[in-house]
């Protein structure tokens, strides 16, 4: 039996929002000192935490509906690439 994880896309896209999310959280409650490395080894920490309890959320997937949670899965990268395509081009 093979078990799902969580996909490399998606798991960049967590890392980016969570990178985000740490650097300006510091940059507002320090603005005047320099983060950026601090910012970095919170968002390694944070994210490895992240998708580490993601994928051992997803071992109680019974078998059955292991095709549908992946599913989902390509639907919301297939959401989110549509979303930064149109932003794209829009904004040119």
């Amino acid at each position: 039996m093979e078990t799902i994880t969580i996909p490399q896309e998606l798991v960049l896209v967590i890392a980016a929002g969570i990178g985000y999310l740490v650097t300006n959280g510091l940059k507002s409650l320090f603005p005047n000192a320099n983060i950026q490395g601090t910012a970095s080894k919170i968002t390694a920490a944070v994210v490895t935490t992240v998708v580490a309890l993601g994928n051992q959320l997803l071992l109680f997937v019974p078998a059955p509906y292991q095709p549908a949670v992946l599913a989902g899965f390509t639907l919301v990268l297939a959401i989110l690439g549509a979303y930064g395509i149109h932003y794209s081009v829009k904004s040119r």
